[in-house]
């Protein structure tokens, strides 16, 4: 049902990257890593990996490797990736947050019900659903912007995103905790919770499989002259 243009470039692209040397993956992988929907969409990220296995393919024949055929430094490259390319889909940026979200809450409230308080209804103070929206939306930035950031950097600048995420999550539940009061708790309806988020989940990845329809069909190959260098 919701199979579309990127899911079957996935399925592709990593069939083909299968087959390529250790070293070209590796290299594919990690400039892949470093484009997030905060600056490429989905569908030409996939097309871009799909671009660079192809340059890969290439430099095989000529008994050399991808990082050798870019002739440059592997960050600077694909920041020239980002800037070739028509950059990212709001719309998509607040599908995929509200599908990371409702998963989430899908997820919490069905452990939280049948492993903690064992009731789809229990009592609790209000500012506890502050705290899970604000995890849920760190968690976002930090993995889809943050360490994108990061990924082509090398020692200890690599764990600098891990480091900002611990940071926060422990600055987070500190506040709460310092706030959390149950003397305002109020009935939590767990079922009712569980029930809009899954409605809200499979909703917006109906929306985000027309939206990716719709990026395909203003299709652009976002490293074609990155290609032609190479030729």
């Amino acid at each position: 049902m919701f199979q579309n243009e990127v899911t079957l470039l996935k399925k592709e692209n990593k069939k083909q990257s299968s087959k390529l040397g250790e070293n070209d993956e590796k290299t594919i992988n990690n400039i892949m890593k470093s484009i997030n929907i905060f600056k490429v969409n989905s569908y030409d990220a996939q097309v871009i990996h799909r671009d660079l296995i192809g340059m890969a393919q290439d430099a095989e024949l000529r008994d050399s490797d991808l990082e050798e055929a870019i002739g440059r430094d592997i960050k600077e490259f694909t920041e020239e990736i980002v800037k070739n390319s028509i950059g990212p889909s709001r719309i998509e940026i607040v599908l995929s947050f509200l599908i990371k979200a409702c998963g989430y809450f899908l997820i919490l409230f069905i452990a939280l019900s049948y492993g903690a308080y064992g009731s789809l209804s229990w009592k609790a103070d209000p500012i506890i659903m502050v705290y899970y929206i604000a995890v849920v939306l760190v968690s976002f930035i930090v993995e889809g912007l943050i360490t994108p950031l990061f990924n082509l950097e090398k020692g200890i600048k690599r764990i600098i995103p891990s480091l900002i995420s611990l940071f926060m999550f422990v600055m987070l539940t500190m506040i709460i905790s310092l706030v959390y009061s149950k003397q305002n708790a109020v009935n939590i309806n767990a079922g009712r919770i569980i029930a809009v988020s899954a409605a809200l989940y499979f909703l917006s990845t109906c929306l985000n499989v027309q939206n990716i329809h719709r990026l395909a069909k203003e299709k652009k190959n976002c490293i074609k002259d990155l290609i032609d260098r190479f030729e």
